[in-house]
């Protein structure tokens, strides 16, 4: 607020007592009060004073300015080199400084004690070959002629070298390619370390073993120690009661004019032969011409560990054991009971207490894996394994993985910790589901997880949907099923063993009088369209006719570069290569449970923290189905389609799909990716 005001004084005076007069009334004029300033203006000889009246709040802010400014004023050059070469200063400096260092390393210490010794969460052991990708089964006799007599062999396989490596399997399994009479297709062996001229010779097998391990293939060979053939220098020299193979095989008085008992054979008829000769009978729980080898005499288990050896040393990774729940009998010779309701001769009407499943052949088993991992301590990152054959109930099945074998927490374990079979082989695919009135998903999801539930936590599941002495899943459940049943299978936790031709939907052969009634899921392998499906060249003739759809159904057509996933071969191979994923591997198995609005849906999720989640899922009903999926555990709202079984390649699928809403054709099989919700 501006007050402007005139003083009195007398416009007459002189200027000299004007000018006497003007400091005194100067010192008489009072002093501004504070908040004021006073100013004087020069328009006339009287001073004019104005009055500048400011708030006090900001004189009092700018007085603490300057207090401050004064306060905060910068020291001198001079006065700083007082606090640099103050003593006081100087040693408080470097207490500071060798304070702050011994606390970062004291930091530095603490944080690698906690590092070390905190609990951690345990990483899996890394999988091993055996249990990434799939086992694949050559019948070796049916796969490919390479000389044109008609019958597979080994050079015919070592021309397929890249049809494994593009259907994505690990490892081969070959049935028996020892000499042999094939009265029983090669499982009548009658030398254990060579090879049967039909199927070429032991440099021939030297060439595949190589052409393998260039291609990281694994090979498995059919070992068969329950029985011989009855040529077998073995055999025959034992008849003669020549020494030391007098008691090679299970000799016995007969009984009352007959056999000792009443054991019955696999095949039908007894198990029991006499030998005129050397005045007994021998066991044979199959056929005649394969007498059982008396697995109680060391001899015969060392002259068999020292076969296996054999096979090890050429660089064979390991053995499907062949029939070992028949290793051993009862020593009492007891004659079988009969089973409620049955009384005939049929071997399935005993109840086979003396002949099967003896807690023995475990420990035999035992031996034999102790020569496996012998070999495996030469190269620990290449497990030599053990698959065992056995059709045993779940309980008994599991048995046989012997007793979980002790880790140290340092050891970098590839394998698992069984100490007996790595693989008792789980034909429940097989035996409980042998045609399409079988397969309900209520009965497959509660047979899976039974098995998977089973299985001890230190040891690996193993699937099969198909083999050698059972008919083709085209032919059980009907060519729609192969690519879902595929699905099924190929992803669960566990290994999958194929049956060759199984990848392609093969069906089994129409045989007018088959000299075995397994002939039919053992025709020729179909590689082309053309005649006898390329086995074998045009002018041979195969040793089982071949399937007449083959001009159809084939690799070649299947594995074309245009066919994209529209093939059972390329969504087998698409599934191969899936399980590399670390939520296949390692991840947790979650099955869909029960039926949607009435219909036969399957399906189960595998889930890995970290990574990508995977959903399989089958409808096996004959109509569309609609799920509602929404509630199953780590599911989000939506997934991406990776593959479908049946579709027409001229229609586009949507790819992107609502777990809500999801529409599954009428025997139709998915595999759906998606981002696990924790």
């Amino acid at each position: 607020m501006l007050n402007i005001s005139s003083m009195p004084g007398s416009t007459e005076a002189s200027p000299k007592k004007e000018d006497k007069m003007a400091p005194k009334e100067e010192e008489k004029t009072p002093a501004a009060p504070e908040g004021t300033a006073t100013l004087a203006t020069p328009e006339s000889d009287d001073a004019t004073k104005v009055e500048i009246k400011l708030p006090a709040e900001d004189s009092q802010v700018k007085s603490k300015e300057v207090e401050a400014k004064d306060e905060f004023r910068a020291l001198s050059k001079a006065e700083l080199m007082k606090y640099a070469t103050d003593p006081f200063w100087v040693t408080l400096r470097w207490v500071l400084f060798i304070l702050f260092w011994l606390a970062w390393v004291a930091m530095l210490v603490a944080a690698i004690v906690i590092i070390v010794l905190a609990p951690k969460c345990p990483t899996p052991a890394p999988k091993a070959w055996w249990q990434k990708g799939p086992v694949y089964e050559v019948y070796v006799k049916s796969f490919k002629d390479s000389n044109g007599d008609g019958l597979g062999d080994l050079n015919g396989i070592r021309e397929k070298l890249d049809y494994f490596e593009s259907l994505g399997v690990s490892a081969l399994w070959l049935t028996p390619i020892n000499p042999s009479p094939m009265k029983d297709n090669g499982y009548d062996v009658k030398d254990y370390i060579n090879v049967d001229p039909m199927f070429g010779t032991l440099d021939d097998f030297k060439n595949l073993l190589a052409g393998m391990k260039d291609r990281g293939l694994k090979l498995i060979l059919d070992f068969v120690p329950n029985h011989s053939s009855d040529q077998h220098e073995w055999f025959t020299r034992s008849v003669e009661r020549e020494d030391p193979y007098t008691d090679f095989y299970v000799w016995k008085k007969g009984k009352d004019g007959g056999p000792p008992n009443n054991w019955r054979s696999v095949f039908g008829g007894s198990a029991w032969t006499y030998n005129e000769k050397r005045g007994e009978y021998y066991l044979h729980q199959f056929y005649p011409e394969q007498p059982d080898l008396n697995l109680n005499n060391p001899k015969v288990v060392a002259e068999l560990k020292e076969a296996m050896a054999f096979w090890l040393d050429l660089g064979v990774d390991g053995f499907r054991i062949d029939a070992v729940a028949h290793f051993f009998e009862s020593d009492s010779m007891e004659d079988e009971p009969f089973k409620a309701g049955q009384s005939g001769d049929a071997y399935d009407d005993l109840d086979h207490v003396h002949t099967f499943n003896s807690p023995k052949n475990i420990d035999l088993l035992r031996e034999f894996r102790e020569v496996l991992d012998n070999k495996t301590e030469e190269d620990i990152y290449n497990p030599r394994i053990m698959m065992s054959e056995a059709y045993l109930d779940i309980p008994d099945l599991i048995k046989y993985y012997g007793e979980p074998r002790h880790v140290e927490p340092e050891e970098d374990d590839l394998s698992d910790r069984s100490t007996v079979s790595q693989m008792p082989l789980n034909f429940g695919l097989i035996s409980e589901f042998k045609n399409k009135e079988d397969l309900t998903s209520d009965k497959l999801r509660s047979y899976l997880k039974s098995y998977i539930d089973g299985v001890p936590s230190w040891a690996w599941p193993n699937f099969q949907l198909g083999n050698h002495d059972n008919g083709r899943v085209a032919s059980r459940f009907g060519p729609e099923l192969v690519d879902a049943m595929n699905m099924v299978y190929m992803l669960l936790p566990g290994t999958p063993i194929t049956y060759y031709g199984e990848e392609l939907g093969m069906v089994d052969g129409v045989l007018e009088s088959p000299n075995d009634k397994r002939d039919p899921e053992r025709t020729p392998m179909q590689w082309s369209e053309e005649a006898h499906a390329g086995f074998t060249p045009s002018a041979s003739s195969p040793w089982l006719p071949v399937n007449a759809d083959h001009t159809s159904l084939n690799a070649n057509a299947q594995l074309k570069k245009d066919v994209g996933l529209n093939s059972h071969a390329a969504i087998y191979s698409f599934l191969a290569n899936l399980r590399q994923n670390e939520a296949i591997l390692f991840g947790y198995t979650e099955f869909v449970n029960g039926t949607t609005n009435g219909h036969e849906l399957f399906g189960y999720t595998r889930v890995k923290k970290g990574n990508p989640g995977t959903l399989v899922l089958v409808n096996f009903s004959e109509e569309e189905v609609v799920a509602d999926l929404s509630g199953l555990k780590y599911l989000p709202e939506r997934g991406t389609v990776q593959v479908r079984s049946v579709h027409d390649p001229e229609i586009e699928e949507p790819k992107s799909i609502s777990f809500k809403e999801l529409k599954v054709k009428a025997k139709e099989g998915l595999v759906v990716a998606f981002v696990p919700q924790f």
